[in-house]
């Protein structure tokens, strides 16, 4: 079996996965061999140094980042190598945790289910990445709300995403976070210069959070 046809199949079974633990359990299985291809191109999604080198052109390197469905850590490395030195890191699969932490480059890691949620306090970050967690049978379109609600407003989300699954919930999804006065779109839809793709780019503006809920067609 070659790489190609690797990705594709362990694609395809994240895709049928019916429930989070069966998720977990494919990227623990994935994670010693996750970065010998290129994911992020099978995606048709921003590879991971494009997400970091776009936050880069909106926030100082000082910034405190979440990288959100961090995987191996690749985003954090290319952070790293922009002078970005406060940077967490957070992802469903513990294995996938513990190859992000060989690389030696986050503040602190661990690992957590952000489908509806992200752990920890509000306005804590000054700017969140996501690069492939919002592929389908990922994230879906609600953990846009956790994202922006640990973000200090002012503080921005990078996040990439493959054109057609911009269709998939997100544009509805962000439409409503913008009218709410939770966002504001910083960028239209900017695409990376070098690969496939589109970055979502929102500046978080209100806090969401109890008493303002957002309403999700079901």
């Amino acid at each position: 079996m070659d790489g190609a046809t690797d990705v594709a199949e362990r694609l395809a079974l994240v895709g049928a996965a019916t429930s989070v633990d069966d998720l977990r359990a494919l990227y623990d299985a994935w994670a010693e061999t996750y970065d010998d291809a290129d994911v992020a191109a099978h995606l048709r999604s921003p590879a991971p140094a494009a997400v970091a080198a776009h936050l880069a052109t909106l926030v100082d390197p000082r910034t405190e980042v979440l990288d959100a469905a961090c995987g191996t850590g690749l985003v954090g490395a290319a952070l790293a190598e922009r002078g970005f030195r406060s940077v967490d890191g957070l992802d469903l699969s513990p294995m996938m945790v513990r190859r992000a932490r060989r690389r030696r480059v986050y503040t602190d890691l661990g690992p957590a289910d952000l489908r509806d949620d992200v752990p920890g306090a509000g306005e804590k970050f000054g700017a969140v990445t996501c690069a492939g967690g919002l592929a389908p049978g990922h994230l879906g379109p609600r953990a846009l709300v956790g994202f922006l609600r640990v973000l200090r407003p002012g503080g921005v989300l990078v996040a990439g995403m493959a054109d057609e699954t911009w269709a998939l919930g997100y544009e509805l999804a962000v439409d409503r976070l913008v009218a709410g006065g939770y966002a504001r779109p910083v960028d239209d839809v900017p695409r990376p210069s070098d690969g496939p793709g589109r970055l979502l780019v929102l500046e978080a503006r209100e806090v969401p959070g109890p008493g303002r809920s957002v309403a999700w067609r079901s």
